[in-house]
């Protein structure tokens, strides 16, 4: 018996240590990580960093605006594991806030490096430009917003400050912030390597966990997993695969976990909204007398604004922050333990003596509009599925509003939205992250024309680095979802744009479409192009989705009680 297996290995060379600077280093982690590119725009305190990049093998994505930048790094890093954002101090990081505020509420790994005054400027009063109220003020905003955060103003503490950030940006798939001021650009630190931390757990609360989850699918007649969209962050998706066909039980994924499971699977059986979903698999999954939540969050959307009927002595919640069986709750307990020891156990206890059914429960069908003689949300979402037939060629990622609604009856494996967070003006600058990430597939984009508004000239962006979405305006000329959670108002109205111009004048192609017959030809036309396609999609302000429908129905209630 080895008695002495924790002990130092006395026999072992010593750890070289060896000078780098500080930006190089933080590049070297970077890269490590796989990432190819970064986004940003350069400004004067982040210009030496920025000088420094170049010395790397990453390439720089310049955007128009900060809030593109946090919405395309954020897309990269929901795909690649991380996003990398770089902006100047003030007036560029806290541009930047909301879209890092997006990626911490739907824990996207996006880490922001922002520049920053000298270390010598830091003991006097903020009199410098882009300053606000003092030199701490933008670090603690991001602190509001991230999941860690540090200013490197300490020469000793800089590497392992580094390090620290970037090891909880990866871990718990949330953002994180390092402020570099513009004099540690060049500081030269020690690399010994990363420091490994060990990461305890209680193995005992593990297994009683997992055998409180097995007792439960024991008894069951009636179960149900519901897939979220930490099962793709933090890479557990072939596992929670094979658990699902180790027991035959059915699936369904939550709306921001849209696409984490196969939709083609024999196991999947449609994406649960609650009331504002498929009536058929709201009844379903209600009705279940066991339901296990892998890795979703039960927030105000996930549970179609907290109308889902999900009784907690049936409940099983197994995410990053939590886990619960009925009324049992286990700390300490880390997802990926376990879903792996869900998996080994059930395969090996369960799988040989217990098979569910699944049952067939057809895709809510929005109303055919291929009759119309006007164009509707029905049609696009009727031909896009048919484009989508070759689905490996494509990624979708919608914005907010009615094109991430009907979105959802999308045939897709990729699907990126802002579901839980629905912030507008994500679409155009995610596609961009999305195709860089993933550049053997092509984005096609579902965008309102409020969001367009607000960020789409990055297509220019996206032609001058040689991409190539499909660009759908949803042309209504109104803020339709606004519109009918509340009523007809002057404010909710916008102009009508001549979007494809627009898409001309920045060397992309477009088409305008109003009638079904226009808009398979121009989908066509698109899908043909090697170029940046814009389709302006224009329908009646009135015609909106089955599920924005009830989605706005139930919210009206809540305005109108407040307005009166």
């Amino acid at each position: 018996m080895n008695c002495c297996k924790n002990q130092v290995n006395r026999g072992a060379s010593p750890i070289t240590m060896s000078k780098k600077k500080l930006a190089d280093y933080l590049f070297e982690r970077i890269e490590a990580t796989g990432v190819k590119h970064t986004f940003g725009i350069p400004g004067d305190f982040i210009l030496p960093f920025y000088a420094a990049q170049t010395k790397s093998n990453l390439e720089t994505v310049v955007m128009t605006h900060e809030p593109s930048v946090g919405y395309a790094a954020d897309a990269y890093g929901r795909l690649r594991g991380l996003g990398v954002a770089l902006v100047t101090y003030g007036a560029g990081g806290l541009n930047m806030v909301n879209p890092v505020g997006l990626a911490y509420a739907e824990e996207s790994p996006l880490l922001t490096i922002s520049g920053g005054p000298e270390t010598r400027f830091r003991s006097q009063k903020p009199h410098l430009h882009h300053c606000v109220k003092s030199f701490t003020t933008q670090h603690d905003v991001y602190a509001q917003v991230c999941q860690s955060t540090t200013i490197l103003d300490q020469p000793t503490l800089a590497k392992d400050e580094v390090d620290r950030v970037f090891d909880d940006t990866i871990k718990y798939s949330k953002p994180g912030y390092i402020e570099l001021p513009r004099d540690m650009v060049g500081l030269e630190v020690e690399d010994g390597g990363q420091k490994k931390l060990a990461s305890l757990e209680d193995e005992g609360a593990l297994n009683e966990a997992v055998q409180d989850i097995l007792e439960r699918l024991k008894k069951s007649s009636h179960p149900i997993l519901m897939v979220g969209v930490q099962v793709r962050r933090f890479g557990l998706k072939d596992k929670v695969i094979a658990l699902a066909e180790a027991l035959n039980i059915p699936v369904v994924t939550s709306i921001l976990g849209k696409a984490t499971f196969p939709e083609t699977h024999k196991n999947f059986i449609g994406n649960y909204f609650g009331q504002f979903g498929n009536p058929r698999v709201k009844e379903y999954v209600e009705e279940s007398d066991c339901i296990i939540v892998l890795g979703a969050v039960l927030t105000e959307m996930e549970t179609a604004g907290f109308t889902a009927k999900l009784p907690p002595e049936s409940l099983i919640q197994v995410n990053a922050g939590e886990v619960t069986v009925g009324y049992h709750r286990y700390d300490g307990l880390h997802f990926h333990s376990v879903v792996n020891q869900l998996l080994l156990v059930a395969t090996a206890k369960l799988a040989p003596t217990l098979r569910f059914e699944v049952p067939s429960i057809p895709r809510e069908v929005i109303e055919s509009g291929k009759d119309s003689k006007a164009l509707t949300v029905a049609c696009m979402i009727e031909e896009l599925n048919d484009l989508l037939t070759n689905k490996d060629d494509y990624s979708v990622v919608t914005d907010t509003g009615d094109c991430m609604y009907a979105g959802m009856s999308l045939k897709t494996d990729i699907f990126l939205s802002p579901g839980y967070y629905v912030s507008m003006g994500f679409g155009v600058p995610a596609a961009i992250g999305a195709q860089l990430a993933m550049p053997e597939r092509r984005p096609i984009v579902l965008v309102g024309d409020g969001a367009f508004q607000m960020t789409g000239m990055e297509i220019s962006t996206a032609v001058k680095h040689g991409l190539n979405p499909i660009i759908i305006v949803f042309n209504n000329a109104s803020y339709a979802m606004l519109r009918f959670i509340d009523q007809k108002r002057d404010y909710f109205n916008l102009p009508r744009w001549d979007y494809v111009a627009l898409a001309a004048s920045v060397g992309a192609r477009g088409a305008k479409a109003d009638t079904p017959e226009s808009f398979r030809e121009a989908l066509k036309t698109a899908s043909a192009s090697d170029k940046l396609f814009l389709i302006d999609a224009v329908i009646d302000s009135e015609d909106i989705s089955p599920t924005l429908r009830r989605l706005t129905d139930h919210f009206s209630k809540k305005v109108k009680a407040a307005i009166s």
